[in-house]
């Protein structure tokens, strides 16, 4: 498959990675590496490998050479953060759910339903994470998420309910808000999943 070596070599020096360094970040040996960026051939694996590291689409790589790409990687950590409040979302509405037990069995079973495809859609971000040692980030997202998330559960209830939410959910909320921020800025700074 054919590749543009300037792409390559631009997306690689932008990151402020060696050779060696995409290498180890796409699991490519460092001749492929060299290859490609001399010649602008390697296999279709070694393509998507390469376009996966980076963060771009395949086609993007077989661009001309030296036309900067015009899209900027996005932030993959976002799935995690969306779990998390989806995990809390759930025990918050289970914590809150009547003491009606002709229901109970049924609502559990939603629960726990809601409370898996959070883990599901933060599984993989956190498992990313975890294999790039990002701990400071996951533990910034895990504290600072389900603040947010009671935060605009909180927000909701008071408007639908007319009246004025809290001072220390709010409190609390703001608090989340900055630990969701410095996580995100974290995970960023350091290449979250996906920005090996």
């Amino acid at each position: 498959m054919k590749i543009s070596p300037s792409t390559v070599r631009r997306l690689r020096t932008e990151r402020g990675w060696s050779q060696d360094q995409l290498a180890i970040a796409s699991g490519l040996s460092l001749r492929t590496i060299q290859r490609v960026e001399a010649e602008g051939i390697t296999s279709m694996a070694s393509a998507v490998s390469l376009a996966a590291t980076f963060e771009i689409q395949l086609i993007e790589l077989q661009g001309e050479p030296g036309v900067p790409g015009s899209r900027k990687p996005l932030f993959a950590g976002r799935s995690l953060f969306l779990g998390i409040a989806v995990i809390t979302l759930a025990s918050l509405i289970e914590g809150l759910r009547p003491l009606d037990f002709s229901q109970a069995g049924f609502f559990m079973t939603i629960m726990v339903l809601v409370v898996l495809v959070g883990m599901l859609v933060a599984l993989p971000a956190l498992v990313e994470l975890v294999r790039k040692r990002q701990f400071i980030g996951i533990a910034l997202a895990v504290m600072g998420t389900p603040l947010v998330t009671l935060l605009a559960a909180g927000v909701i209830y008071a408007v639908a309910s007319g009246r004025i939410p809290s001072w220390y959910l709010s409190a609390m909320g703001l608090c989340g808000v900055g630990l969701v921020i410095m996580a995100a800025r974290e995970l960023q700074r350091t290449g979250g999943p996906g920005n090996t």
